[in-house]
């Protein structure tokens, strides 16, 4: 029991480590990014303690190739930061911190943590994401979290870290609900759904309102389907009218967006980092290294979010490229893959919806950069694990 604990209250603290403690004003905007490299400082420390010490065996782990690959990626395209950009080594370990997190799932792992409790973990820290939110909504002007707060048209928008936490719990909830039918099941979904609204991410509410049809559609375990619809089409239009201004404003910046083609700012943005951006052919395998703020690449960069509005972030997958790399990349379709083929029991299939959703939205989120996403991600990468191994398990004694 106290071994079992003691893993939770390690890996809780690495995953708050992952979000910078949410960014809450009482860590201090100095410190998150210090915590980020904390986190991932224990992690590898941990990893060569357990490799040192412990002789249990370990199921199998899916994803090392993938893993290595992005591992890799980070090597290399820090020695092309050193060598064509002129950022030194120290810099770029830094800067790249939040990839440290990958090294987690080696960690679970050696572990060994419940699966159980480790979903609870993830369920937990999507509700300490909503309670930040909220109460920072509530509060205002007054400030909790040194996430990026705006007020457009009498909306109070906050962006932290730790809002993939939520996206989880959606699917765990959802599922929940399609097959059992209960209500406090439903109630947490409006209540996540409400998050988003007003959070106001277009692409995060169309792939969120996708995934449910495709859980509809494709689980079949899913009881009374057109009860339902029927009450999906209910709570839908309760949620219209409670946010209908916020509907319309996402609704006329959307043809905004689609006015301008391609000048849309996303589409430059592409082009530029893909074209004048690389300096030296090499960086198109390698990547061009992540930039350290204070450095003349850094500097670079930052000048170009300013100057152009050409955010590497905004660019997803691609700004990971730009980044890390073709091998950086490889690592990521291999996890898309491994999730996908990999035959798991049927209370964790919510982790391959998830993997949809994140397919269709990665070429406008950078998220396998980030070290909050990272730490969720490693965490269903290590479900998806000890899942299949239960599923190969029953299968054998069949």
């Amino acid at each position: 029991m106290a071994k079992r604990w003691t893993n939770i209250v390690i890996v809780g603290f690495l995953i708050l480590c992952s979000t910078s403690f949410y960014k809450l004003t009482f860590v201090g905007a100095s410190m998150e990014k210090g915590l980020q490299l904390i986190g991932g400082v224990i992690t590898i420390v941990l990893i060569i303690f357990h490799l040192i010490y412990s002789e249990q065996k370990n199921i199998k782990q899916n994803y090392s190739l993938a893993l290595f690959l992005i591992v890799f990626s980070m090597l290399t395209s820090m020695v092309t930061a050193y060598v064509t950009r002129d950022q030194r080594f120290i810099y770029t370990l830094f800067a790249q911190r939040a990839l440290y997190f990958y090294f987690l799932y080696f960690l679970l792992h050696q572990l060994k943590i419940d699966p159980k409790d480790l979903e609870k973990m993830i369920i937990f820290f999507a509700l300490v994401y909503v309670a930040v939110h909220l109460v920072q909504t509530i509060v205002y002007p007054r400030i909790i979290t040194n996430g990026t707060i705006r007020v457009e048209r009498g909306t109070i928008r906050i962006y932290t870290m730790g809002a993939d936490y939520i996206a989880t719990a959606f699917l765990i909830y959802l599922q929940r609900f399609l097959r059992l039918n209960k209500f406090k099941y439903l109630f947490m979904l409006f209540v996540i759904i409400s998050i988003y609204i007003m959070r106001g991410g277009r692409s995060s509410i169309a792939i969120q309102a996708l995934t449910v049809v495709l859980f509809l559609i494709i689980d079949r375990k899913v009881r009374s389907r057109f009860f339902l619809v029927i009450l999906g089409l209910i709570g839908s239009f309760a949620i219209f009218m409670i946010f209908q201004n916020i509907f319309l404003e996402l609704f006329q910046q959307s043809q905004v967006d689609a006015s301008k083609g391609e000048d849309y700012i996303r589409i430059r943005a592409v082009r530029y980092y893909l074209t004048d951006f690389f300096e030296y052919p090499i960086a198109y395998i390698t990547g061009n290294g992540m930039q350290y703020p204070h450095s003349n690449y850094g500097k670079l960069v930052r000048l170009n979010a300013i100057k152009y509005r050409f955010f590497l972030s905004d660019i997803g997958l691609i700004g990971n490229y730009v980044n890390y790399g073709f091998f950086f990349v490889l690592g990521v379709l291999g996890i898309f893959a491994r999730t996908m083929r990999l035959k798991i029991e049927p209370d964790y299939i919510y982790v391959k919806y998830l993997f949809v959703a994140i397919i269709i939205g990665i070429l406008t989120s950078g998220a396998f950069a980030e070290s909050d996403f990272i730490g969720m991600i490693v965490c269903l990468m290590y479900l998806v694990d000890t899942s299949n191994n239960t599923y190969l398990q029953k299968l054998e004694a069949t």
